[in-house]
């Protein structure tokens, strides 16, 4: 597998407000802080408008990352003329290991081919969380299930499917978030398990598969997780976790991409909420290379399109610029799959494994 190196990319990856592109946000797009556009289904009517979207927003900057969450089951952004991919947890439920494992890389491949098809180049899949309970209404069908062991072995061939269909993955939630039942999206989230524990468990499928791939640099996803016997702060923001334990971790530092410093438990500090600028630069200095920040959390700013206004107001703040122009050099470089190896044949021959399973 051949690769790209991109280096000198903007920390931030914001959302936008429609099916294509305003003025003021092909001005928002030029600003050196933009590294990405993170697509949700409110941005997708149909494939031929996706590709025009993504070549428009391309022609302003050509590194610019487009990324989407598109995992499968009930968590995949774009549907009408995409394959409908099975959750991991049905993949994972497959009583024959050979099937199941052929399974989890046509998956990969499958979800990369027609995202890369369109122009997307970064896919925040596959979850990689041990579900340690079947309750938990965060994750359910959304992880390899609870064995250790599986989810490596599915997740690895998850992923080599989507290098070889020309697209990037992200593990995550990084450091684990099978551990609590809370949801991050809306209440804090904390667990006081023992480091030790998390090493032997929930951290291994992340060692082991970022340790693995050494071509690319697989990007990680930080949780917003405190784990108050490690550190006071959530993992996105704590240099304990994403500095001191990630060093001991891994053979090589790893490209830590944010959850959305927007969500509930990412907002605020022993109760009191901080701003848009303490968040992101919390996050950059304990280690996140880029931070996904989003207005989806108020429907109001994507209905009224003002999305821009929010993100030149409290992410375009002189701080942040001040930081991002001392440290860009610095920066890790994020490299990604060349799309060489997509293959029409092997495609179709997929699919139709993946479509006799349903989603």
């Amino acid at each position: 597998m051949s690769s790209i190196h991109f280096k000198n990319i903007g920390p931030l990856i914001i959302n936008l407000d429609s099916t294509e592109l305003s003025n003021n946000e092909r001005q928002l797009i030029q600003h050196e802080l933009v590294g990405g556009i993170i697509l949700f289904s409110h941005n997708f009517i149909s494939k031929k408008k996706l590709c025009s979207l993504i070549s428009d927003i391309k022609s302003i900057k050509d590194n610019l990352l487009i990324t989407i969450d598109h995992e499968g089951g009930r968590v995949q952004r774009l549907l009408d003329g995409f394959v409908h991919l099975p959750s991991f947890e049905k993949i994972s439920e497959i009583e024959n290991e050979d099937i199941r494992r052929k399974i989890a890389y046509q998956a990969g491949y499958i979800s990369a081919y027609e995202l890369s098809e369109v122009g997307i180049d970064i896919n925040y899949s596959p979850v990689i969380d041990i579900n340690h309970n079947k309750k938990n209404n965060l994750l359910r069908d959304r992880t390899f299930g609870d064995n250790t062991e599986n989810i490596i072995s599915l997740a690895n061939e998850y992923i080599q499917g989507s290098l070889d269909g020309g697209v990037l993955p992200v593990l995550k939630h990084f450091p684990g978030h099978g551990r609590v039942m809370t949801d991050s999206h809306i209440e804090d989230c904390l667990s006081d398990i023992d480091i030790n524990e998390l090493l032997n468990t929930d951290i291994l499928p992340f060692k082991v598969l970022h340790d693995k791939y050494t071509e690319v640099n697989l990007p990680i996803m930080t949780s917003h997780i405190i784990y108050s016997k490690i550190d006071k702060y959530i993992t996105t923001y704590s240099k304990e976790w994403l500095g001191k334990q990630s060093n001991l971790i891994f053979t090589k530092k790893p490209f830590f991409i944010s959850d959305d410093l927007e969500m509930f438990s990412a907002t605020a500090i022993n109760n009191k909420n901080i701003s848009c600028e303490e968040r992101v630069l919390l996050a950059l200095k304990a280690g996140c290379r880029m931070i996904i920040a989003t207005t989806m959390q108020d429907n109001d700013i994507i209905n009224r399109k003002s999305s821009h206004e929010y993100y030149r107001k409290n992410y375009f703040t002189n701080n942040i610029i001040e930081h991002y122009q001392k440290n860009h050099d610095k920066m890790l470089e994020i490299v990604m799959p060349k799309r060489l190896d997509r293959n029409k044949d092997k495609y179709e021959k997929y699919l139709k494994s993946i479509k006799l399973m349903g989603s």
